[in-house]
């Protein structure tokens, strides 16, 4: 095994500083009341700054089961995670579940809906069989509105929803924050700053984007991957709240944004495991500061339990109800 693989041996610096938790590498600064690895430390303790657990917000478990299987030591929480995939790999299941964990976790979130209503954004969720109206009333979940403006009449828009679609709307009617011209990078960068804000969205919780396909129609020349780069900076490093956007990869080239991110997740259709079913695959392509499993899972997606690992020597046949196209929960576990 590769020395710098090894996670058997003795830690080289057994010993960590009292304030930031880290190893000290080298002298030890004592103070009154412990030992430190730098006099900055030493005198944050002395005025009584320290720092109660540094490490723990630092890395988050998804809670995705084929996602976690590829990062075992979690996920860097200051990263701006892109998930880029074939139309038909569940990509947006995965951005709505990634969400639902962290509302399971007890954590904020904060979704940037460009692709759909606040409704239809809300509805993926149902469709899961995951109810999010308490987490809509505990003030946990925010939808930054980014669709309705795109709407000619709105008024008849709303006239036409059907009972549960009124019904949904307006019970989220105050976890709804409206940008009215999203392609006023200003705007929509104050709206979502103003959402991390109200909901205290520091060092917890979650925003996902979907999708960066549609940014990128709204703003014009570079401003999709300028306000990438700038929310990467504000949430992602300052807060350590990690963000994860969607993007396709039918037919186009990548976005420029692909160029800023710290992770990105490829999710592809093959057919080479199984001539008679298209499987859905994922790989994580990098993500720094993390460790990570440089192979492919195949996944499939089942309501209620999100998207679910299978090895792969699994019979696809066994998985499938070929005739309905559907998983077979007793047998894919």
């Amino acid at each position: 095994m590769p020395e710098r693989l090894r996670t058997d041996r003795a830690p080289r610096y057994p010993l960590e500083c009292d304030h930031c938790q880290y190893p000290i590498p080298g002298d030890i600064e004592d103070g009154d009341d412990g030992r430190y690895c730098s006099v900055a430390c030493r005198d944050a303790a002395d005025d009584d700054s320290t720092l109660s657990d540094p490490c723990a917000y630092k890395r988050f478990v998804s809670g995705v089961e084929p996602l976690d299987s590829l990062v075992p030591n979690g996920i860097p929480a200051d990263s701006l995670l892109l998930l880029s995939g074939d139309e038909g790999t569940r990509r947006a299941e995965l951005g709505i579940e990634l969400v639902w964990r962290a509302l399971e976790r007890g954590e904020p979130t904060v979704v940037v809906s460009l692709t759909n209503p606040p409704t239809a954004t809300l509805e993926r969720f149902y469709q899961n069989g995951w109810n999010v109206l308490p987490a809509l009333e505990n003030d946990r979940l925010r939808i930054l509105d980014c669709y309705t403006h795109r709407l000619d009449d709105r008024e008849a828009f709303l006239e036409r929803r059907n009972e549960w679609t009124t019904f949904v709307g307006e019970a989220a009617a105050d976890a709804i924050v409206e940008v009215r011209d999203p392609s006023d990078r200003r705007e929509l960068t104050n709206s979502l700053t103003g959402a991390l804000d109200d909901l205290e969205m520091t060092e917890t919780g979650l925003v996902t984007i979907d999708s960066l396909d549609e940014l990128e129609t709204v703003f014009r020349d570079r401003q999709a991957h300028d306000f990438v780069e700038d929310i990467r900076a504000t949430v992602c490093k300052a807060r350590f709240v990690p963000i994860v956007a969607t993007a396709s990869t039918a037919g186009q080239d990548a976005p420029e944004a692909e160029y800023v991110v710290d992770g990105i997740v490829d999710l592809r259709l093959t057919d080479r495991l199984a001539p008679d079913v298209r499987l859905k695959q994922l790989a994580v392509r990098k993500l720094s500061g993390a460790q990570f499993l440089p192979q492919w899972v195949t996944y499939e997606h089942e309501p209620a339990r999100g998207l679910f690992a299978f090895g792969p020597n699994t019979n696809a046949r066994q998985v499938y109800d070929l005739s309905s196209g559907q998983p077979q929960p007793n047998l894919s576990r």
